[in-house]
């Protein structure tokens, strides 16, 4: 493994004609990484007269959410920015947003939190927030799991127009919804640096990291390239539930999805960025379980294409799936196949995993981690315990006495301890609209009239 002292943000760039920006780093400004991000698309038009000073705002924001992919290898106490500065409301955000970010980070890796994240600035000058405005356009990140098929389900059937982006690659499972849709797709490229998987591969440090806060920061100076005003994500009300505790402090491995950073995105936008961009999760009002029963009753033209086995999406493609896209072995099969079942007949299922992990002994381990019988909850996008608890017991019908031994051990642990009152309440919490989210209230009021 190699060490460094320190980390520096060194500079950024943007080419205006092919809409490429460049993004540099270093440890000890010694081992350098240059990542690329490419905004150009022959199917999308860019809006006339782009600012270069408005550019240059939303490229030194990208600048340091970025970085996150390259410091993770040896994480440093002093972090240096050189290509721009940093005022004391930006450093608490940037603070608080790495801590809640890689706290699960840290913990895997078993490095001590104390001292990181320090900031300073070199760089003598910044730019102020030019404002600007937007069309009343609506853009769609695109995933291969259900919640985006379901935000665009709910915009279709309130007749209201979007576009879908991507950022990264487009891999088959995209292409086939998006054929599904008849759209095209605003494709947002990544190239990371080299100098990263050399270090990878000696070993240094390595885990998941909040790909969404990336993300969050793309898609608004996509926001800004292209004139949408409305960026539509489709994170749940589950996804603000923390996984375990560690140093005192929360692990939530969905903290980049959660309400809390949506809150706190939004204040940065408005701040530093513009107050015309509405970023918002439009399922935000649904817990993860009425997501999936409103995909398994309305979004079956999908039920071919969709996945959310995060084994598709391997790094080294060598350890991608090849021949189907469920592996049926990961937390992520086990979930989705938990809350699909009380909701879809037997053919149903089966033509979408092809077996009944029910009955899958060697997931057993995994499906008691989703009930919290054993350890702690996945570091999965995953659901509560009592939306487990309540897929669970719809499911028990299903089956035979000791048809499946994960069902007994739901059973022995959990069900005995509570009567039907008990789900019956579950039922209605799990079914209602809550209001705790910040969808604009124009989209909000077209979209509630069409459930």
């Amino acid at each position: 493994m190699r060490e460094f002292k320190s980390f520096y943000f060194e500079k950024f760039s943007f080419d205006k004609q092919n809409l490429l920006a460049k993004f540099e780093y270093s440890f000890d400004e010694s081992y350098f990484f240059t990542e690329e991000i490419n905004f150009s698309s022959v199917d999308f038009f860019v809006r006339k007269n782009l600012n270069e000073h408005i550019i240059n705002n939303f490229l030194f924001s990208l600048h340091i959410a970025i970085w996150i992919s390259y410091y993770k290898s040896f994480p440093t106490e002093k972090l240096f920015v050189k290509s721009w500065i940093l005022d004391e409301k930006q450093i608490h955000f940037w603070q608080k947003f790495y801590k809640n970010g890689l706290w699960e980070f840290l913990f895997i890796n078993k490095i001590s939190p104390d001292n990181l994240f320090q900031f300073e600035n070199i760089w003598v000058t910044r730019y102020e927030k030019i404002d600007f405005s937007l069309s009343e356009k609506s853009l769609i990140p695109l995933w291969w799991w259900k919640d985006s098929l379901v935000s665009i389900d709910l915009f279709t059937k309130s007749k209201l127009d979007y576009d879908l982006v991507v950022f990264g690659k487009i891999d088959d499972i995209k292409q086939n919804c998006a054929r599904v849709l008849d759209k095209k797709i605003l494709l947002i490229t990544r190239k990371i640096s080299p100098s990263l998987l050399v270090l990878n591969n000696e070993w240094n440090y390595n885990w998941h990291v909040p790909i969404t806060w990336i993300i969050a920061f793309v898609l608004a100076f996509t926001s800004y390239l292209y004139d949408y005003k409305y960026l539509v994500l489709s994170n749940e009300k589950s996804a603000s539930v923390w996984n375990t505790f560690w140093n005192d402090f929360e692990i939530n491995h969905q903290y980049s999805k959660s309400l809390e950073f949506e809150n706190d995105f939004k204040d940065y936008l408005d701040n530093y960025l513009s107050k015309d961009i509405a970023y918002f999760s439009l399922l935000r009002w649904w817990y993860e379980i009425k997501i999936w029963e409103y995909f398994a009753k309305n979004c079956k033209k999908f039920f071919g294409v969709f996945s959310s086995c995060n084994n598709n999406f391997k790094i080294d493609e060598t350890k991608r799936l090849k021949q189907t896209i469920w592996c049926n072995s990961c937390p992520k099969c086990a979930f989705v196949f938990a809350i699909l079942r009380p909701y879809l007949s037997n053919d149903e299922i089966l033509s979408i995993f092809w077996e009944d992990l029910f009955l899958k002994q060697d997931l057993k381990q995994t499906f008691l981690e989703l009930l919290w019988i054993s350890a702690f909850k996945p570091f999965e996008c995953v659901w509560e315990v009592e939306e487990v608890v309540l897929v669970f017991y719809k499911s028990l019908k299903l089956y035979k006495n000791d048809e499946s031994d994960i069902l007994n051990e739901f059973v022995k642990n959990i069900s005995w301890k509570y009567d039907e009152k008990y789900f019956k309440d579950l039922e209605e919490k799990f079914a209602t609209i809550y209001d705790d989210d910040i969808i604009p209230q124009k989209i909000k009021e077209i979209i509630l009239k069409n459930i």
